[in-house]
C-alpha cells in the first residue's frame, strides 16, 4: 500500500492535542491519553521535527494519531487493562515482542495492524516520518463484549494474536477505520459514536485470531449464536444494495426468528434497525465529508438503500438533530 491510501486514517488537526519538539511535554499528553511509556532515543536523527499528537475518543476506545518527528524506540507500560490497536499511516515502524532472546521484530508499513497487550511485552520503534493510528480499548469492557457476543466462553483472558493477517478481512478493519476517521472528522451523534465503538469491537472480533475463536477452545461452552457477527459481515458486503430480512437469516444460516434473537440478545436491537442505523452513518460521513453540489442528497439517500426519502429524512433528523442539507451545508463552510 502506499502512503496516500492511508491517509484516510488521520484525526483532523481540531484533535490536536500537542505540537512541540519537547518530547517530555509531548510525553505527559501522551501517557493521559495511552498510558505510561518510556522513550529512548534510537539512532541520530538529522533534523528533528516536532511531536504531534491529534486524539480523541469514540465511546471508551482512545483514539490517537502520533508523529514523533525522530528516531525513537517507545517502551508501553500501562497496558495492564487495555488492547492496543496501531495502525501505519505513513512511514516505516517496527515492532518488538517478547523479552530477552526471545524478542521478535516485526515490520509496520502504511495499512498493516498491530495488536498489543501486556502479555506480548511490546515496543515500538518510530523513525521521523513515521504516523500511527492507535486504538486502546478498555480490556475489561473488551472482554464482557467478547462473553455477549462470542459463541463460546474462553477458558482464560481475551487474547489477541499480535499480527493481523493480510486478508480480505484485515481490509473489512482498515475500511472501518477509515470510515470511523471521516465520522469523527465530521459531526457525529452520540448514538453514532457508540454504534462505532461496537463495530470496532465486533470487528476486531471476527478478523484477529486469538482465544475468542471457536477452533482455539474446544469443550467450551456455547452462550451466543454466531449469526450476529455472521448478518453483520453480510450487511457491510451488500449496504448499496436492497437487503431483506430473509437474505440476511440466509446468509447466517438460520431462521429469521433466530437471526432476530441474536440482536436482540447482543445489541437491543433488531436486524433491520441495525442496518438502517449503518447506512445512516454512510449518508451522513458522505455529507459531511464534501459538499458535492452534482450529487444530490435523495440520490446519495438512494444509493445507500433508502427508498423512501420523506421516511429517510425523519430518521436522519431523529438520529442527528439536523436535516441532511444542514449536514452538507455545514461540509461546504
Amino acid at each position: 500500500m502506499t502512503i496516500e491510501s492511508e491517509s484516510g486514517l488521520r484525526l483532523s488537526e481540531r484533535y490536536t492535542r500537542v505540537v512541540t519538539p519537547d518530547l517530555g511535554e509531548a510525553g505527559a499528553v501522551i501517557e493521559q491519553l495511552q498510558g505510561a511509556f518510556t522513550a529512548r532515543p534510537a539512532g541520530a536523527t538529522a533534523r528533528e521535527r516536532p511531536v504531534h499528537v491529534r486524539a480523541t475518543a469514540c465511546g471508551h476506545v482512545a483514539i490517537s494519531t502520533f508523529q514523533f518527528g525522530r528516531t525513537l524506540e517507545i517502551f508501553p507500560h500501562g497496558l495492564a487493562d487495555a488492547v492496543l490497536v496501531t495502525t501505519a499511516i505513513a512511514g516505516r515502524a517496527g515492532l518488538h515482542t517478547g523479552a530477552g532472546h526471545a524478542r521478535h521484530a516485526h515490520g509496520i508499513e502504511p495499512g498493516s495492524t498491530f495488536v498489543a497487550q501486556e502479555e506480548d511485552r511490546p515496543s515500538f520503534l518510530y523513525q521521523p516520518d513515521t504516523e500511527v493510528l492507535k486504538l486502546r480499548f478498555d480490556r475489561q469492557r473488551f472482554e464482557t463484549f467478547s462473553r455477549r457476543m462470542g459463541d463460546h466462553v474462553p477458558a482464560g483472558p481475551l487474547r489477541f494474536d499480535y499480527r493481523m493477517p493480510a486478508n480480505a478481512a484485515s481490509g473489512r478493519w482498515t475500511s472501518l477505520l477509515r470510515f470511523m476517521v471521516a465520522t469523527l472528522n465530521g459531526t457525529p451523534s452520540a448514538q453514532e459514536i457508540a454504534s462505532i465503538e461496537e463495530l470496532l469491537m465486533l470487528t476486531l472480533l471476527s478478523v484477529q485470531p486469538g482465544t475468542h475463536h471457536a477452533e482455539r477452545m474446544p469443550g467450551a461452552a456455547r452462550i451466543s449464536p454466531r449469526q450476529f457477527r455472521q448478518a453483520v459481515e453480510y450487511m457491510h458486503q451488500n449496504l448499496e444494495s436492497d437487503i431483506r430480512l430473509s437474505d440476511l437469516a440466509e446468509a447466517a444460516c438460520c431462521s429469521i426468528r433466530s437471526l432476530t434473537r441474536a440482536f436482540q440478545q447482543g445489541c437491543d436491537t433488531t436486524p433491520m434497525q441495525y442496518l438502517h442505523g449503518l447506512r445512516l452513518q454512510q449518508v451522513h460521513a458522505e455529507l459531511a465529508r464534501a459538499p458535492a453540489r452534482d450529487t444530490t442528497i435523495s440520490e446519495i439517500a438512494y444509493r445507500w438503500g433508502f427508498r423512501h426519502l420523506g421516511e429517510f429524512n425523519r430518521k436522519y433528523r431523529e438520529v442527528y438533530g439536523v436535516t441532511p442539507s444542514a449536514t452538507r451545508a455545514g461540509a461546504g463552510g
